[in-house]
C-alpha cells in the first residue's frame, strides 16, 4: 500500500494531500475526494485490517470531512478505536469522534462506557483524552453516568488532570446547570467559582 512517509503517514496519503492541494478547481478537488472516499468505504470494512492502517484511513476520513464531504460510513471505526488499548490509537479515536459527532449523535452512547471506563485509567493522558470527549460529546442525558468520576477527578495528582476536569464540569453546567447545583461546595474547594 506505499512506503511510509512524513509523520508516519503513506506516501498513497500524502500523494492525496498533494494532489488535493495541487487542484486548481472545486469539481477537480471533489472528483479527487469521491474517488477517496469509494477507496476508503472498501478498504475500511476488510476483515483484519492493521491497526496501523485502519489509524490512517481515520485520520483521511478526518481529512475528507475538513474539506466538506461526508465522511459518515467511517464513524463507527472512529468509535471502535477509542476502546483500544493503544494510547496512540486511543487517542487518535478519541479526536476522531470529538470532529466527527455532536452531543446529539446517535453513536454518542456507544462513546459513554469508554469514557466512564478511561476516567478510571492510571495513565493520565487516556484520563485527559476522556475528559476532552466529556467536554465535546456528554449530553444532558449522559452526565450523571460521568459526573461523579469527573468530581473526583479534581483532586487528581497531575494538574492538567485536574484543569480539564474542570473544563468538563463547566460544559456539563453550560448543557444542564442543575446537574451541578449540588456541587457548590466542590467547586469552592478548587476555586472554581466562575462557573456561577
Amino acid at each position: 500500500m506505499g512506503s511510509q512517509g512524513g509523520f508516519g503517514q503513506s506516501k498513497e496519503f500524502l500523494d492525496l494531500v498533494k494532489s488535493i492541494g495541487e487542484t486548481r478547481s472545486k469539481s477537480e478537488e471533489d472528483r479527487i475526494v469521491l474517488h477517496e472516499i469509494e477507496t476508503l468505504k472498501r478498504r475500511i470494512n476488510e476483515p483484519d485490517t492493521p491497526k496501523r492502517k485502519m489509524k490512517e484511513y481515520i485520520i483521511r476520513l478526518v481529512y475528507i470531512e475538513m474539506l466538506g464531504h461526508d465522511a459518515s460510513f467511517g464513524y463507527i471505526h472512529a468509535v471502535k478505536m477509542t476502546h483500544d488499548d493503544s494510547l496512540l490509537l486511543k487517542r487518535t479515536g478519541y479526536l476522531a469522534v470529538t470532529l466527527f459527532l455532536n452531543e446529539d449523535h446517535d453513536l454518542i452512547i456507544l462513546i459513554v462506557n469508554t469514557i466512564q471506563k478511561d476516567l478510571k485509567s492510571d495513565n493520565f493522558l487516556v484520563v485527559c483524552a476522556a475528559l476532552n470527549a466529556c467536554c465535546k460529546l456528554i449530553n444532558e442525558e449522559t452526565i450523571p453516568a460521568v459526573i461523579q468520576q469527573v468530581v473526583e477527578l479534581l483532586a487528581h495528582p497531575k494538574e492538567a488532570v485536574r484543569k480539564k476536569a474542570v473544563m468538563a464540569l463547566h460544559s456539563f453546567h453550560q448543557r444542564s446547570p442543575s446537574s451541578v447545583n449540588h456541587l457548590v461546595s466542590n467547586f469552592r474547594k478548587v476555586g472554581v467559582l466562575w462557573l456561577y
